[in-house]
This record gives structure tokens, C-alpha cells and sequence, in this order.
């Protein structure tokens, strides 16, 4: 442990065990650690209570709000950065460090732990616990409704039919129906192909499968600076591009894949903008 962290420990470990207990009604020292829950947080909130967010957050590939996290401090998980930022609500993963974790139990800063939601609903009930903890519910319900609002916008008119589809990421990453991105598809009347072979959460999809059967939509993920060859490869293989003259390719970024709350409005935009391009290709090839 460093020295300098020492005496601060022993000095927050003279607070009464029981202000740790509850979190205070309206916290001003919030500190995020997970990547999802900074941008729930970042909008309930004005950001002066934010003391910071999560180094994902500035991560243009994997977050939607890096523009706004530029202007915010972050951290990297570790015991000394979080104590040392001596906040009264820490809201983190339950894939964080364990040390971490253990380190504010041990001083007495009240942390909460956020899994990944699998359905809509289940985020709803996320962004509800996130805005309660925040002292912030006004906030959370006018988020929820705005995002139910982008939802019932998204969906496939009556008079047109569903689409095939399937997420494509680099190396060959696809999501199953039980994510709130199989979810975000069946909704915008796109039906996801890889429920079909029985891939759960997010996994593999093999490249296999496309060109046996090739749906009409293919959302493929950008790949990252610095991205593997392979990975690379998989997403931009030449037999994927002889089927262009069947389906859509449509850029779904990953930053829209895995988190839910407000990424759910972008995300959904995405989808649509994917399904109408689809839909007027269909059109242009009946007409020919």
C-alpha cells in the first residue's frame, strides 16, 4: 500500500460504521466505475456532483458519451484513486476489482453493484435503482420515458415485413436474443438469425453460418485502431463481400452493442437506419 494512503484509511475508518450504512439522500461526491452506468449518471445529475467516471468513458469506441466524459476525471478502478477521491457513493460493476471493493467496505464509502441488464425492462428497473441512489427519480422517469418514446418510434410499421438479421463484430461476435441488443432488434422488425443456432449473450457466430444462409441485414461492428488481423479479416472476408448483392451491410458499432439505458436511443436509430436501407434495397429488386 502506499504511505500516503495509510493515514487517510485510518482517517476515514474513524467515521461511525453507521453513516456507511445508507447512502446519503442526495450524494455530491458520486464516483462511477462502470462503463454503462456512467452514462445514466452523466445525465441525471449535474456534473459538478460527479467526482468521476469510469477510463472507459473517454473511450470513443466503446462509449457514447466520451465528448462529455473529456471534460469530467476518471480513474482507473484502483483503491488508492477511488479513497483518495473520498466520495459518498461509488457505483460499480460486478466485474470490478475485488480489491477495490474490498478497500472501500474496509474505510466505510457505500458502494453499490450494477450487472449488465438482458431486457429492456430489466434496464428500466436499473435506471430507477441508479436514479433513487442518486436522490434523482424526476430524472430517471424523464429518461425512461424518453427512451420508451425512441422505442415505440422504432418499431416496423404494420404494413411492412420483418427482416432477417444478424450482429457481426470483429472476430466474429454476434449477440443472442436474451441481450437487450436481440431485444432492440425483434423490436425494429429485425428478426435476429443468430437465436436460431443457439448463440446466448455475446458470442461467436460463425462465419459459416452467414454464407450458408445469409441474412438480409448484417450489422458489422468498426474495428478498432490496433484491432488484430484476424479480427480484421473476419468482418471484411471476400466471401461476405460477394453477398452484398443479397443483404444489407450496415454499420452497428460496438459502442451501441453492449450497455443499455440511453445507448438504447442511438441504438435503436441504428437499427432503423439499417432496416430501411434494407427495405428499399428489397424494393429496388423486385422492380428490376
Amino acid at each position: 500500500m502506499k504511505r500516503w494512503l495509510a493515514p487517510l484509511l485510518a482517517a476515514l475508518c474513524l467515521a461511525p460504521a453507521a453513516q456507511a450504512e445508507e447512502p446519503p439522500h442526495h450524494p455530491m461526491r458520486i464516483v462511477s466505475l462502470n462503463m454503462c452506468v456512467d452514462s445514466i449518471l452523466v445525465e441525471l445529475v449535474s456534473h459538478d456532483r460527479i467526482v468521476a467516471l469510469s477510463h472507459y468513458a473517454r473511450d470513443p469506441q466503446r462509449s457514447t458519451i466520451s465528448e462529455a466524459a473529456r471534460h469530467l476525471p476518471i480513474t482507473y478502478e484502483t483503491a488508492e484513486e477511488v479513497v483518495a477521491l473520498r466520495p459518498d457513493l461509488v457505483l460499480t460493476s460486478r466485474h470490478s476489482a475485488i480489491a477495490t471493493r474490498n478497500a472501500l467496505k474496509r474505510v466505510g464509502i457505500h458502494f453499490e453493484l450494477f450487472g449488465v441488464p438482458d431486457t429492456v425492462e430489466e434496464s428500466f428497473a436499473q435506471i430507477r435503482t441508479v436514479a433513487r441512489l442518486l436522490g434523482a427519480e424526476p430524472e430517471g422517469e424523464a429518461m425512461i420515458a424518453r427512451i420508451q418514446a425512441a422505442l415505440d418510434a422504432a418499431r416496423l410499421p404494420p404494413n411492412e415485413p420483418p427482416l432477417t438479421a444478424a450482429v457481426y463484430q470483429p472476430g466474429g461476435l454476434s449477440a443472442g436474443a436474451d441481450t437487450v441488443a436481440g431485444e432492440l432488434m425483434e423490436l425494429t422488425g429485425l428478426r435476429n438469425i443468430a437465436a436460431r443456432y443457439g448463440v446466448e449473450q455475446y458470442r461467436p457466430l460463425p462465419l459459416e453460418v452467414l454464407l450458408s444462409s445469409p441474412p438480409d441485414v448484417l450489422l458489422v461492428g468498426e474495428t478498432s485502431p490496433g484491432a488484430p488481423m484476424q479480427e480484421e479479416k473476419i468482418v471484411r472476408h471476400r466471401a461476405l463481400r460477394a453477398l452484398e448483392s443479397q443483404m444489407t451491410r450496415a454499420v452497428f458499432p460496438a459502442r451501441l452493442l453492449y450497455c443499455a439505458g440511453p445507448t438504447m436511443v442511438p441504438a435503436v436509430a441504428a437499427l432503423v437506419q439499417a432496416r430501411e436501407a434494407a427495405l428499399a434495397a428489397r424494393r429496388n429488386r423486385s422492380t428490376l
